[in-house]
C-alpha cells in the first residue's frame, strides 16, 4: 500500500507539477519549426508557486532532519530547514509589501508528496527525500527563471536575487543524491 501511494505521488509530480511552470508553445518562424517561448509569470502566480514550493521543501527537510536518515541526507536537510525558513520569510515580506495574498494551503501535488514521505524511514526516506529535492528544485528553478524574465520589475529583481541561491541548493542536493545512490 505504501509503495502504491509513493508511485501515485511520483506520477503526480512528474505529470501534473510540470504544468505549474509557466511555459507555452509558440509557432516558430523560419525553417526551425516549433520554438519554445516562456510566457510572463504574473506576480500572484509567482508568489503562490514560490511559497508552496518553499513550504513543501521546508516541511520535507524538517521531516528528513528530524528522523533517522543517512548522514548526508541529515546534513543537507538540516541546512535546508534554515534556508527554507529564511526564504519563506523573504517571500512573505515580498508579498506583504505588495499587498499580495499568500496561499493558505500548499498546492495539492505538494501535499501529496509530504503525505507519502511521512511513513518512510531510514534508507527509504533518505532516497525518496533526495528524489523529491531534485524534482522540487528543478521545478522551483523553472518558476524563478520565468519570474526573472517577467516584465514586472519587482518580481524580476526578487527572482534574480534568489536564483543563485537555488542553483547552489540544487548543486548540494545533487551531491547528496549521488552519495546515497545505490
Amino acid at each position: 500500500m505504501k509503495i502504491r501511494r509513493l508511485l501515485i505521488a511520483v506520477s503526480v509530480l512528474v505529470t501534473v507539477l510540470p504544468e505549474a511552470i509557466p511555459a507555452v508553445q509558440a509557432q516558430g518562424q523560419g525553417a526551425s519549426g516549433t520554438a519554445t517561448q516562456t510566457r510572463p509569470i504574473e506576480p500572484e502566480e509567482f508568489v503562490r508557486l514560490a511559497y508552496s514550493s518553499a513550504s513543501l521543501q521546508e516541511q520535507a527537510a524538517k521531516l528528513a532532519a528530524g528522523r533517522e536518515t543517512r548522514p548526508e541526507v541529515k546534513s543537507y536537510a538540516t541546512a535546508a530547514v534554515g534556508y527554507r525558513t529564511g526564504l519563506l520569510q523573504r517571500i512573505e515580506a515580498f508579498a506583504r509589501e505588495r499587498n499580495m495574498p499568500l496561499p493558505s494551503v500548499k498546492e495539492f501535488e505538494h501535499q501529496v508528496v509530504i503525505e507519502n514521505l511521512e511513513p518512510l524511514d531510514y534508507l527509504a526516506l533518505s532516497r525518496r527525500y533526495a528524489e523529491v529535492q531534485m524534482q522540487a528544485l528543478d521545478q522551483e528553478l523553472g518558476i524563478y527563471r520565468a519570474a526573472s524574465r517577467s516584465p514586472h520589475q519587482a518580481i524580476k529583481t526578487f527572482a534574480d536575487e534568489i536564483l543563485p541561491e537555488l542553483e547552489k541548493q540544487r548543486e548540494d542536493a545533487q551531491k547528496m543524491s549521488d552519495a546515497i545512490r545505490p
